[in-house]
């Protein structure tokens, strides 16, 4: 379901439309909307039907440590989404807040203003000028990492990981988030 920005007031007549295509996903957003609006028995039927079909779609795929938590039954009970499923979900929840940018907070600097007609080394300067932030900005946020030693990292990946576990069964993202948590804590500590 693609949005241009124009306020999207779903029928029942789309949201089968949905079904009959086999969109489940789109379908259960514009019935989540019609919801908000008619809350007859019908369209929560429908919504808790749709629930039941994505749930149970074996083409669904979860994180395996999810699927070794739960059953499938549990998966339903608790309608855990796959990820598909749950940014389709946030989508249409943001949506029907009529205000897809929510999160996003813009502030007006009145003494901003670009000018580029005569001078097209303008976006060249405010472009290093940004870049230059960024740099300044990542080496005040890792002046934690320079106490560190190459001890701690071990000791942090030992932390995580037993001593015999095969490197092919260690993911690079692992790897990666025990550097960056062992970045973050405080060197004193």
């Amino acid at each position: 379901m693609k949005m241009n920005g124009k306020p999207w007031t779903p029928t029942i007549t789309l949201a089968k439309l949905f079904e009959e295509q086999n969109q489940f996903y789109d379908a259960l957003a514009a019935y989540e909307l019609i919801s908000q609006t008619d809350s007859s028995s019908q369209v929560r039927e429908r919504i808790e039907s749709l629930h039941i079909r994505i749930l149970n779609d074996p083409s669904n795929r979860y994180d395996p440590r999810i699927e070794q938590l739960f059953t499938p039954e549990e998966l339903a009970y608790l309608k855990i989404l796959d990820h598909n499923g749950f940014g389709n979900m946030s989508a249409a929840r943001s949506m029907s807040d009529g205000n897809i940018v929510e999160g996003i907070i813009l502030e007006e600097d009145d003494d901003f203003s670009l000018e580029m007609d005569g001078d097209p080394d303008v976006l060249d300067d405010l472009l290093r000028e940004i870049e230059e932030q960024s740099q300044l900005q990542m080496l005040q946020e890792s002046s934690g990492i320079q106490d560190k030693t190459l001890r701690d990292l071990m000791i942090a990946l030992l932390g995580k990981f037993d001593s015999d576990t095969p490197l092919a069964e260690i993911r690079l993202n692992e790897l990666l988030s025990t550097l960056l948590e062992l970045q973050n804590t405080d060197p004193r500590t």
